[in-house]
């Protein structure tokens, strides 16, 4: 949740926010098209539908999939509302004093918030794909 705002910055602080902002823009959309495009992949090859769903582990597939789409976007939503409330704080001085807007600046500067969470998205997506990896490589063999 790190904050995105340049005002007062050095040049350089102001261009690597810049930077971190696109990465990291780039990497909520590399993690939801994954979490979506895999598992839309599954559901429109038949053959690789019906493998998964008599080996038992869809649901959990299912579930790592969903789980890891859904903290993004929770995430995009929290980053988004935490800096509506930067933005404001700025543009309204006395709103600064307010609990809300010392929540949004706390939560601003929280990165480990945004890594952990992509980490356990990214890793939800590594054991769900592993688990079909496991599952249609035993069904080619068999």
């Amino acid at each position: 949740m790190a904050s995105n705002n340049t005002a007062g910055l050095t040049e350089s602080a102001a261009a690597l926010s810049e930077a971190y902002s696109q990465h990291a823009g780039v990497l909520r959309t590399w993690l939801v098209a994954y979490g979506i495009g895999a598992p839309a992949l599954f559901l429109s090859q038949d053959k690789i539908w019906e493998v998964l769903a008599k080996s038992g582990r869809l649901p959990s597939i299912g579930i790592l999939f969903l789980a890891g789409v859904a903290l993004q976007v929770v995430l995009a939503a929290v980053n988004k509302s935490v800096m509506w409330a930067c933005y404001y704080g700025e543009m309204k001085p006395a709103y600064k004093d307010t609990r809300r807007y010392k929540l949004a600046d706390w939560l601003s500067r929280q990165y480990a918030i945004d890594f952990v969470l992509d980490l356990i998205s990214m890793g939800g997506f590594g054991i769900a794909t592993y688990q079909c990896f496991v599952v249609l490589s035993s069904s080619v063999i068999a």
